[in-house]
C-alpha cells in the first residue's frame, strides 16, 4: 500500500483512511501535517493532562497550531472535544493589586502560553489595514529577529483583559491565577506586536520542521523552541469586575460589554503613549552600538545613522560653527534650535558619496566643521542667539540644503584637484553665495518646507552659485 502523504510503501503502521487513502506513520507524526484523528488524539491528551506541568511531553509547535485554528475547527466534530478542555487551567502566580477599585493582576507566562491563550486579531483587524498592516508585520519580524539575535532582548509586560479566571489567595494579595487554557481566553490590549513576533518564531518553527535536507535544522528548531519558553511580565486586567465597578458607580446602571471595554482600553493605551522623539532615537541608538550592544533590528536596519551621529555631536562642541545650536535630546523649547535627527538625515547624501565614505572619522568632522563656519562666517546673524529668530539659517529646510548641498562642493573640490578639507577649497564655492537674502520674510526660502520643499531650497543655492559663475553648479542644475 502506498502512503498518499509522501507517496513511498506503508511497511508498519497505516493511518486513515483519509478520503478513502492512508498515510505512513511518519507522514502522521510530522508535525507540519494535519490529520483531523491526530488533532483528536492531542486534544484529548491535552485536555486529561495539567499542560502547565505536562506542557514539553507534548509537541509544542502542534498545540499552538491547534489553538490557532480553533475557529475553523470548531463547527466539525472535534467541537466536543473542546468542552473537556474548558477543565484545564493555566494557573499563574500573581500580585493582585487595586487601581481605582479595579483589580489587576501581575504574573509572568511563556511565549507558548501566551499564543495559547491570546487573542489580539479583534484589535489588530479594527485598527490596521494596506499600509499599516504591512508595517505591523515588518514590526513582529524585527521583534523576532530581536529576540535571537539581541543579546540583552528584553521584553516589556504585556496588558491583557480577561473575562473568567479565578484568583486563589494564598497570602493576602500573592495567590494563584487560574485562567481556562482556551483560545481567546485573554484579549491583549497592550502588546500586539511583542505577541505578534512570538508567533513570527513559531511560524518559523513550522517552516523548518518541512525542510528535512537543511544541515542545521535541528539545532534551528531546538533555538527557537527554547524561545517559545521565554518569559514574559503580563498585567491582567479583570473585564467582568471593572464593568461592575463602573455599573455601581454609575447614575443610570451603565451596561457596558466586555469588547467595548477592551476597546477602550486599548484605544487610550495605544493613542495616549508618546513615542520617543527621533532625535533622541539616533542619540540612544549611536551609544548602544558604540558600547558594543548589537541584534537589534530598529538600529541595525539605519545603521548608517550611528555613523553620522558622532560627527554631528563634535560639530555641536565647543569652538566648532553649531556649539550649543544641536538639540540632541529633542526637547521642544531649550535654546538649541536643530534637532539632531534632521541635521543627520540631511547628511546621508554627503555619506554616501563614494569618496567622503573613505575617510575616517577626523576627516570627516574636519569637512564639516570647516564648511559650516565657511557658512557661519558669511551669514553671522543667522546664527546669533539675538538676531537668529529673524533669519532661516537654522531653520530644517535650510539645514537640509546646505547639507545636500554640502555634497556638491566636496565633489566639486575632488573633480579640480583642490582640497576639500581646507577653508580656503571650501570658501572658493559657497562665497558666491555672500549676500543672499536669509530674511524670513523676504527670503526665496521663505515659503519653503516638507521634502518638496528642501529639494527647491537645494536647486535654489545650486542657481545663485551658477548665476554667481561656478560652473559645476551650473552643470549640477543640468542634471536635476
Amino acid at each position: 500500500m502506498i502512503c498518499s502523504s509522501c507517496g513511498f510503501e506503508i511497511k508498519d503502521m497505516r493511518h486513515g483512511p483519509y478520503d478513502g487513502r492512508f498515510v505512513c506513520d511518519n507522514c502522521w507524526n510530522n508535525p507540519a501535517l494535519f490529520f483531523p484523528d491526530k488533532m483528536t488524539q492531542t486534544i484529548e491528551n491535552i485536555a486529561q493532562n495539567d499542560i502547565k506541568s505536562d506542557f514539553n511531553q507534548f509537541n509544542t509547535v502542534e498545540i499552538i497550531d491547534i489553538y490557532q485554528n480553533f475557529p475553523k475547527i470548531k463547527s466539525q466534530p472535534l467541537e466536543g472535544i473542546w468542552k473537556n478542555i474548558a477543565n484545564v487551567k493555566l494557573k499563574i502566580k500573581v500580585i493582585k493589586i487595586q487601581q481605582k477599585g479595579m483589580p489587576l493582576y501581575i504574573g509572568k507566562v511563556q511565549a507558548k502560553e501566551l499564543l495559547l491563550l491570546a487573542t489580539s486579531d479583534r484589535w489588530r483587524d479594527e485598527v490596521l489595514d494596506g499600509y499599516q498592516r504591512e508595517k505591523f508585520r515588518e514590526k513582529t519580524s524585527e521583534i523576532k529577529k530581536y529576540l535571537e539575535g539581541c543579546s540583552i532582548s528584553i521584553v516589556p509586560a504585556i496588558l491583557a483583559s480577561f473575562g473568567e479566571a479565578k484568583f486563589l489567595s494564598t497570602d493576602e494579595e500573592i495567590g494563584i491565577l487560574e485562567i481556562p487554557l482556551r483560545p481567546g481566553a485573554i484579549s491583549i490590549l497592550d502588546g500586539q506586536q511583542r505577541t505578534g513576533g512570538f508567533e513570527e518564531i513559531y511560524r518559523e518553527i513550522k517552516k523548518l520542521q518541512t525542510k528535512h535536507s537543511l544541515p542545521n535544522r535541528e539545532e534551528l528548531i531546538k533555538k527557537y523552541t527554547d524561545l517559545l519558553s521565554f518569559e514574559i511580565p503580563i498585567v491582567f486586567v479583570d473585564a467582568k469586575a471593572v464593568i461592575e465597578k463602573m455599573r455601581k458607580d454609575s447614575p443610570d446602571n451603565l451596561i457596558i460589554k466586555q469588547s467595548e471595554l477592551e476597546g477602550a482600553f486599548f484605544f487610550i493605551i495605544n493613542k495616549t503613549q508618546k513615542p520617543v522623539n527621533p532625535s533622541l532615537k539616533d542619540e540612544l541608538a549611536y551609544k548602544t552600538l558604540k558600547a558594543g550592544i548589537t541584534g537589534i533590528p530598529i538600529i541595525e536596519k539605519e545603521k548608517w545613522r550611528t555613523d553620522i551621529v558622532p560627527v554631528v555631536n563634535e560639530l555641536n562642541k565647543k569652538s566648532s560653527p553649531f556649539e550649543g545650536l544641536i538639540n540632541l535630546g529633542g526637547t521642544t523649547s531649550n535654546g538649541h534650535p536643530v534637532p539632531l535627527f534632521s541635521f543627520v538625515s540631511s547628511l546621508k547624501p554627503l555619506f554616501d558619496n563614494i569618496v567622503f565614505k573613505e575617510l575616517d572619522f577626523d576627516q570627516k568632522t574636519t569637512f564639516l566643521i570647516n564648511y559650516w563656519a565657511c557658512i557661519r562666517g558669511m551669514f553671522p546673524k543667522g546664527f546669533d542667539e539675538k538676531t537668529r529668530k529673524q533669519f532661516l539659517l537654522l531653520r530644517t529646510t535650510s539645514i537640509y540644503a546646505f547639507n545636500f548641498l554640502s555634497n556638491d562642493v566636496y565633489s566639486w573640490c575632488i573633480n579640480e584637484g583642490i582640497n576639500p578639507n581646507e577653508a580656503e577649497s571650501i570658501t572658493k564655492f559657497l562665497g558666491p553665495l555672500e549676500g543672499f537674502d536669509w530674511d524670513k520674510d523676504t527670503s526665496p526660502f521663505a515659503f519653503l518646507g516638507g521634502g518638496k520643499g528642501v529639494r527647491k531650497a537645494h536647486e535654489v543655492l545650486l542657481k545663485e552659485l551658477s548665476e554667481k559663475g561656478i560652473t559645476q553648479a551650473t552643470a549640477a542644475i543640468a542634471k536635476k
